[in-house]
């Protein structure tokens, strides 16, 4: 079928709304009709050669959607169901799916090499994340459309598909917050924020939230946090404040520096959780002697979550005010104004923007 979606030719070139050809769905998978698809950081780290993709390439994997037809051999979702994409294939068979850890599956990939449902006068397209969900259909397979049973609107439920999971889980899955700690989540965007009302509902006692931009400081405690500070000094800060440092402390910024500053401002036995995305490149150096005080460093993808069990659950927390969406959005735009939304994303200032069909 013939459907349009924005298309990448370059890091530096505008989205490019245009037809491209869309398969039908084979054995086991899905089309859906995507509702609304968050701008989300990784889309812009992709552009910034943060993630490994192929040009030309369609972007976009935070979305919200309905099934719209269903391949032979689809056991659990039929036409009419209301899912949200997920971008860990959970393939079931690989060392991490046997464990349990579906968000450890050998199967992510950032790029699909061209190959997939989506092609262009005869070519194919990459899909990021293996969705490529700024196009009004994709094409997935069963496991990465989760049916949800919500009355959030798409706008809100979308960010299921990443940031809120992302950020949420890191501080319940990953870190384990536990009544009574101390928190501090370095960087406040979509996925810090998600991270705060993770620790706020794991109930956590203190929760620092350290942003330089002020708009995003009072967001953060309009969620949970208890303290809203500018980086500066803030390992000092931190430690002064907690005589000694804080429980757990997550970062969702992606700089070595401030990784070493989570790492830093954890008390003895403390955990340090890194959930922002580095360059392939960067390195971190950290002094090996904190490593006897049992202080832990560990990273989180997708929040450690299973989104077959997780989603829901995070949508009805939603759905029941406990987890807040609606500050999470600075703005929803049409489609159409995908080159608009990445600029604004860009420049920092707003935690999401969310595209709607």
């Amino acid at each position: 079928m013939k459907i349009h979606a924005a298309i990448a030719r370059s890091a530096n070139d505008d989205f490019s709304i245009e037809e491209v050809d869309l398969n039908d769905p084979l054995d086991g998978q899905v089309r859906v009709k995507i509702n609304a698809c968050g701008i989300c950081r990784s889309d812009l780290s992709a552009l910034e050669g943060k993630e490994t993709i192929q040009y030309p390439v369609v972007l976009g994997h935070e979305a919200a959607g309905t099934i719209a037809a269903v391949g032979k051999g689809v056991k659990h979702l039929k036409e009419g169901d209301s899912v949200v994409l997920s971008w860990t294939p959970a393939c079931g068979t690989c060392p991490s799916c046997s464990r349990g850890k579906v968000h450890l599956c050998s199967g992510i990939n950032m790029t699909t090499q061209g190959k997939g449902p989506l092609s262009q006068g005869g070519k194919g397209l990459d899909r990021f994340m293996g969705l490529g969900a700024f196009a009004e259909y994709v094409v997935v397979p069963e496991a990465m459309a989760i049916p949800i049973e919500t009355k959030l609107q798409a706008h809100h439920a979308c960010l299921i598909g990443c940031g809120v999971t992302t950020g949420f889980g890191a501080a319940v899955n990953t870190a384990a917050i536990r009544w009574g700690e101390t928190v501090a989540v370095l960087g406040c965007g979509g996925v810090g924020l998600a991270a705060i009302q993770g620790a706020r509902i794991a109930g956590a006692e203190r929760i620092f939230a350290v942003d330089p931009i002020k708009e995003r400081r009072q967001i953060a405690l309009s969620v949970g946090a208890t303290d809203a500070l500018i980086p500066d000094d803030i390992t000092q800060k931190i430690i002064a404040a907690t005589s000694g440092g804080v429980d757990c402390a997550i970062e969702c910024v992606g700089n070595t520096a401030t990784m070493q500053d989570c790492f830093s401002m954890i008390r003895q036995g403390g955990r340090a959780v890194v959930v922002g995305l580095p360059a392939y490149t960067d390195l971190l150096s950290i002094p090996a002697i904190m490593l006897l005080a049992e202080k832990t460093l560990t990273g989180s993808i997708y929040g450690s979550t299973n989104p077959k069990v997780d989603f829901q659950k995070i949508a009805s927390m939603g759905e029941s005010g406990i987890l807040q969406f609606e500050p999470l959005v600075d703005k929803t735009m049409a489609f159409s104004d995908i080159n608009q939304g990445f600029q604004e994303m860009q420049e920092g200032r707003v935690a999401r923007v969310v595209l709607t069909f």
